[in-house]
């Protein structure tokens, strides 16, 4: 467990999520009230949610370690969510970067082949549309999801996830278990589970409607959680006949159990919603694929 004297790094690394938290909130309002609104939503419009979730969750983790007279919270558990936050950061961007991309390039395309080769009567709109585009690009750019604004977040927080482990844990009689008790079999299934989570993600589209959206945000937040797990099941797997100490092995197992059942409600939910998509005659993200 993580002890009391890591008081002032806990208090640095709320302070640096909660900003990242803020500018996650600016962002969703500049999105919806602020930003040229295009047709459907874009995948950066998707994953902003489940950022500002995580940031979210880290948190008020961090928070309610600093109420608590006696913290419990292994460093190794700790260390993991928040590679998870940087992961995610590291995800948004790039998905900001090739949702930019992808528009600019259709910026270009429908400039070549619909304007300078195409009627001339439909240049007035084609211009407004290449303009809403261009402004949504460019408020992207001045805005608080630009890539400055996430470097600077990148390198705050990966300053953060080093000083983890300069945090001191308090000492634990470490144990041999049984071999029983470390499941071998779990690395291997969670990591099947991963790949079979990332094949249900539609990436080959770059908009979606409300309904699309809220079908390829549960996808993303399922790949998600079930990546989260890979590490702790190698964790189990690996420490099998090897010392451990009794929290290590609790929190391992816990953290496991928390994510598979999270994991396991949005793939029930992802399941309900395309049962009923196809009773309402609307295909799914993997029909669209095919």
């Amino acid at each position: 467990m993580i002890q009391t004297t890591n008081r002032s790094r806990m208090v640095t690394i709320a302070i640096i999520t909660g900003i990242i938290l803020v500018f996650d909130l600016f962002t969703i309002i500049t999105n919806i009230y602020v930003a040229p609104i295009l047709e459907g939503y874009g995948l950066p419009d998707i994953l902003i949610y489940l950022k500002t979730t995580i940031f979210l969750l880290l948190f008020i983790l961090v928070m309610v370690w600093l109420k608590q007279r006696e913290p419990k919270l292994t460093k190794t558990t700790f260390k993991l969510l928040m590679v998870v936050g940087l992961l995610m950061i590291a995800a948004y961007f790039l998905a900001l970067y090739l949702y930019k991309y992808m528009l600019i390039l259709d910026t270009a395309d429908i400039i070549k082949r619909r304007i300078l080769l195409g009627n001339p009567d439909l240049y007035l709109d084609f211009s407004g549309l290449n303009y809403r585009t261009l402004m949504n690009v460019l408020t992207i750019f001045g805005g608080f999801n630009s890539e400055l604004i996430l470097f600077a977040e990148t390198m705050a927080f990966l300053m953060c996830v080093y000083s983890v482990d300069k945090m001191i844990e308090m000492e634990e009689k470490k144990h041999v278990y049984d071999s029983f008790m470390f499941d071998v079999a779990l690395f291997p299934i969670i990591f099947i589970w991963v790949i079979l989570a990332f094949l249900s993600i539609n990436i080959l589209s770059s908009r979606f409607d409300l309904l699309g959206s809220l079908e390829i945000g549960l996808a993303v937040a399922g790949f998600t959680a079930v990546a989260a797990a890979v590490i702790p099941s190698f964790k189990i797997y690996r420490n099998r006949d090897n010392e451990c100490t009794q929290s290590f092995f609790i929190s391992t197992y816990r953290l496991i159990l928390i994510v598979s059942i999270f994991s396991m409600i949005l793939y029930l939910i992802l399941f309900g919603l395309n049962v009923s998509f196809i009773s309402l005659g609307r295909g799914t993200d993997r029909k669209s694929v095919v």
